[in-house]
């Protein structure tokens, strides 16, 4: 019953997916799944290349395309995405890429458009010249544009930024950088709901472990990720999770696993038209048949990979297909062919600049070299591959090199270069720790190992179970199924329904003040750390409302309360939050002085009385009494540099500040502001607050402005 509700579950899936992107999930979805055919159909639609300079002509353009601004603005952040991606093959990639780069930017409103920008410059600076480092520094400063933004097409950006970033760091052997964003790509994928994504995310974890041959832990993350490919008509991912699993079971020496994996999804990757990782998986076959030693064989797979590799116009494989060919010719004992492909694996890394594999290709010439016995040429690529361990702090290829220096070095009878490297071999290994083996890693790879093979065989059942000729019976069952789910379905409906009433009411509750049920602090805070901050913060007291809670009583508090808030926000054009009886927070959206917000608010309190008092009984001897306010006043932001933000909970505390100097000065119609100098630091508004703005006052960083004696004033201290 279980596996027939698994079947229809799939069934349902399968029907609903869409042909036509009408979310940005589902379009990011297209992308991967369909980028040749979204990029020609991009193209058509948007009739690139556009003329355009600024959002003026943009718009004209729009128009007479008969598009949404928006959505134009939208295609072209994904043209030249495509662009940029290795299954494109179109001229003038990265021209084009660069060109629509330009243009997004010179029409950026948005911190999601400014993000779109950043990811674009990212990707070229990584697929033009390798530079992987800029690239990083670029997709953080993208992810902090749209940190704060929780909407669907910002969710999809976060992801994809996510997984660069993991690639990035992982390509330059960043390993805690990278398991920390390969976390945070899984983590979004998980909150988005959203099992594309997942199996994404699933899949380039185990790959990542199976870099750090930490095997138990890939086949956990691809069996996960095959799970949910296998119910999904999504081909290329279904491909991808089958090329990973290939390279896995190559490193677990199921050679035969291997082999199939990697075939099937070769014949994918070239029905698909992705002949980079086409090339990819032929690599792979190739390796297998090299750890079996059947050079031969392995030599006819790489040089296939290479020529699909050189109709790309895809140097980086390139070379590495020569590396892998001159390291088959090695172990052949052809070394004059060895040295030929080394070579010109060793221009290209040289000439991209890409160490991390630069390092090995030395390292092979020099076993090749030293194989020769030709010492010299040992030398100078031993002595190449350890000056870039060394940086990248590669300790197994640093001990490769040393190796092959030390026997070069004593063939030369050079001692001192020999006591040299001997040193350095000696503090390599006294500076390593020996790692414990884990009984528990075979088993729990073993444990993985049958899990996915229970997870093949209950897919293989379910297809089965499609040619059951009792079609009566299971006909029966999918009506009741069908039934269960409508059912399921209503009470979770109604179940939802009222979760959501109470997560509403919950919410309007925890920003209202408690005895009003007005706007309160919370209110007050929200406000601050929204897209909305006020330019004017003022905290205001107001002595004679101190205790009017107490004198007039609850009801009577409130009625009043909520009158003069009402009042004050309609004449003075501000947002009223009430912080206890006789305080008040005000937030202007223009930019005032002190003097002028006091001014004006003195104005309004004057037309107005606290409590008709005939009509409040057992309150006859309650006096009115004027309405003068004490004020403390910011203008935000508080630091000049936009970079720097502050907290609003450090916003508030320091119009607080504020006005306990005011109050300190104990006369009505006072106001204290409180303002920083350009060059003051992020720091003084870190905690202990009080104390921190106090010794700011003191050295001039910070300036206060009052309508009365400022020598008269208190300051508080903590």
């Amino acid at each position: 019953m279980r596996k027939l509700i698994s079947g229809l579950l799939s069934l349902i899936l399968l029907s609903a997916y869409p042909v036509a992107a009408d979310t940005f999930t589902e379009a990011e979805i297209e992308f991967n799944e369909r980028p040749v055919q979204l990029f020609d159909q991009l193209q058509k639609k948007t009739n690139f290349p556009l003329s355009f300079n600024n959002r003026q002509q943009f718009e004209q353009l729009a128009k007479e395309l008969k598009y949404q601004p928006e959505q134009l603005q939208r295609d072209l952040a994904t043209l030249a995405r495509l662009y940029l991606q290795s299954t494109i093959t179109a001229p003038n990639e990265v021209s084009h890429a660069r060109l629509l780069t330009r243009q997004l930017e010179s029409i950026a409103i948005t911190p999601l458009d400014e993000a779109k920008i950043l990811l674009l410059e990212g990707r070229i600076r990584g697929r033009e010249d390798q530079q992987y480092q800029q690239s990083i520094i670029l997709f953080k400063e993208a992810l902090n544009k749209i940190a704060s933004l929780n909407d669907s097409e910002a969710m999809s950006y976060k992801f994809v930024l996510q997984g660069y970033l993991s690639t990035m760091n992982g390509l330059l052997k960043q390993d805690t950088q990278a398991m920390y964003h390969y976390k945070q790509y899984r983590d979004l994928a998980y909150q988005m709901r959203e099992d594309y994504f997942i199996a994404q995310a699933e899949t380039a974890l185990g790959k990542f472990y199976v870099n750090k041959q930490q095997l138990a832990k890939a086949l956990q993350h691809y069996n996960e990720a095959f799970r949910i490919t296998s119910r999904l008509d999504t081909p290329v991912l279904h491909a991808h999770t089958q090329f990973q699993l290939s390279r896995l079971y190559r490193d677990l020496g199921q050679w035969d696993e291997a082999l199939k994996n990697a075939n099937n999804a070769a014949i994918s990757f070239q029905q698909l038209g992705q002949q980079a990782f086409q090339s990819k998986a032929l690599t792979v076959i190739a390796m297998v048949y090299g750890m079996q030693k059947q050079w031969n064989k392995a030599i006819d797979y790489y040089l296939n990979a290479q020529q699909i590799d050189q109709q790309n116009g895809h140097l980086i494989g390139q070379a590495l297909n020569f590396h892998n060919i001159g390291e088959a010719y090695f172990y052949l004992d052809n070394y004059q062919s060895s040295l030929n492909y080394l070579t010109m694996a060793n221009e290209i890394f040289k000439a991209r600049k890409v160490l991390h594999y630069l390092v090995y290709n030395e390292l092979l010439f020099a076993q090749v070299s030293s194989k020769q016995q030709q010492w010299q040429q040992t030398i100078t690529h031993a002595e190449a591959a350890l000056e870039i361990a060394e940086s990248k702090q590669l300790i197994d290829a640093q001990k490769e090199a040393l190796e092959y220096l030390s026997i070069a070095y004593r063939k030369v009878d050079d001692i001192s270069s020999t006591l040299e490297v001997m040193d350095k071999m000696v503090a390599i290994s006294q500076s390593e720790q020996a790692s414990p083996v884990n009984d528990l890693v075979h088993s729990s790879l073993n444990e993985e190992k049958f899990k996915l093979e229970i997870s093949n065989l209950q897919q293989k059942l379910t297809r089965y179970m499609g040619d059951n000729k009792d079609q009566q019976k299971a006909i029966i069952i999918l009506l009741a199924v069908v039934f269960i789910f409508a059912f399921l379905w209503f009470v979770s409906l109604k179940k939802l329904n009222r979760a959501k009433q109470t997560c509403q009411t919950l919410r309007r509750l925890s920003v209202q003040e408690p005895l009003t049920q007005l706007n309160g602090y919370q209110a007050l805070i929200n406000l601050l750390s929204s897209a909305r901050s006020p330019k004017t913060l003022a905290l205001v007291n107001i002595r004679a409302l101190a205790d009017i809670d107490i004198d007039l009583g609850l009801s009577e508090y409130k009625a009043i309360t909520a009158s003069l808030s009402k009042q004050l926000e309609l004449d003075l054009n501000c947002e009223v939050f009430i912080i206890k009886p006789g305080e008040f927070g005000l937030c202007f959206s223009d930019e005032l002085s002190a003097q002028q917000t006091l001014t004006n608010l003195e104005a309004q309190l004057a037309a107005i009385t606290i409590a008709n008092k005939n009509n409040i009984p057992n309150f006859s001897d309650i006096n009115e009494q004027p309405l003068h306010a004490i004020m403390g006043h910011v203008n935000l932001p508080l630091l000049a540099n936009p970079d720097l933000r502050l907290t609003a909970q450090l916003q508030y505390e320091t119009v607080q500040y504020a006005l306990a100097a005011a109050k300190s000065l104990n006369e009505a119609q006072t106001y204290v502001s409180i303002r920083s100098l350009n060059f003051a630091p992020a720091a003084i508004f870190f905690k202990p607050l009080y104390l921190n703005l106090t010794h700011a006052l003191q050295r001039g960083i910070i300036r206060a402005e009052t309508n009365r004696q400022a020598a008269d004033i208190n300051w508080p201290t903590d």
